[in-house]
């Protein structure tokens, strides 16, 4: 029996009394174990091209924005200044360009799905407002209320609740996932224009991309947390199976 897929996780940043502490997420490494690979976090940039080395794959997890410079744009609103860790960015891009430059697959989960595609070359949507899922005649609707699946009067965001998604049919995470799914949500930020070689492989229902993947190289990106079982949603291994897969294709 050969060796279990080595799965290399991008760590969060925190600050506490010694100074910034890398640290790992422990849903992440549970999905990783239990899909069938090795999790392992990393823990200093400077290592990054040997990470791509020793590991089969790597994940990038969620977090906060990406500093907007990175894709070309400026701060607009001084609110913005702390919304994004310059430490978190240059960790998360130099394993990102060290297994891009390794050819290795790499899965991006909510921020990290953002990473992989400015990575690429590619922009964001700044901030996805919220709209009324039905046309019920309400404008300036102030709640932050969950998402409405069954298309009556509410509030449609990103940043709370569950919500639907569909699924391209020939993607990969369609042949994992069906061509539709529910979904859960933390993002207010997502892909606008893809980078080179993605292709959107799910949307959600007001045309967010919620999903992609290359078109040639087993690189991934989804907005939602798998991982993490919620209100109406259940923690789902299958994208993290389709890495290990993909982890496992690369090793033959």
């Amino acid at each position: 029996m050969g060796k279990k897929p080595v799965i290399v996780i991008a760590p969060e940043d925190v600050n506490d009394a010694f100074g910034i502490v890398f640290i790992m997420n422990k849903e992440y490494g549970d999905c990783i174990r239990e899909a069938g690979g090795i999790p392992m976090g990393a823990g200093d940039y400077r290592a990054a091209a040997d990470y791509a080395d020793f590991g089969d794959a790597l994940l990038i997890p969620g977090g906060p924005d990406i500093h907007m410079a990175r894709y070309g744009q400026y701060f607009t609103d001084s609110a913005e200044i702390a919304s994004f860790s310059n430490t978190r960015d240059d960790f998360d891009f130099a394993l990102c360009e060290a297994f891009l430059k390794a050819g290795k697959p790499i899965l991006g989960i909510g921020r990290g799905a953002q990473v992989l595609n400015v990575a690429l070359g590619g922009t964001l949507i700044r901030n996805i407002g919220p709209h009324l899922t039905a046309d019920c005649h309400v404008t300036g609707h102030l709640g932050n209320t969950y998402a409405v699946l069954d298309g009556t009067p509410g509030v449609f965001t990103h940043k709370n609740g569950v919500h639907k998604i569909r699924l391209e049919a020939g993607s990969r995470l369609a042949a994992s996932m069906g061509t539709e799914a529910v979904v859960n949500s933390f993002h207010h930020q997502a892909p606008d224009k893809l980078g080179e070689g993605l292709i959107p492989s799910a949307y959600s229902e007001d045309g967010i991309i919620e999903a992609f993947e290359h078109r040639e190289r087993p690189l991934f990106g989804v907005q939602w947390h798998p991982e993490h079982a919620s209100d109406g949603f259940q923690r789902d291994l299958s994208v993290y199976r389709m890495l290990i897969m993909a982890a496992g294709e690369g090793r033959a």
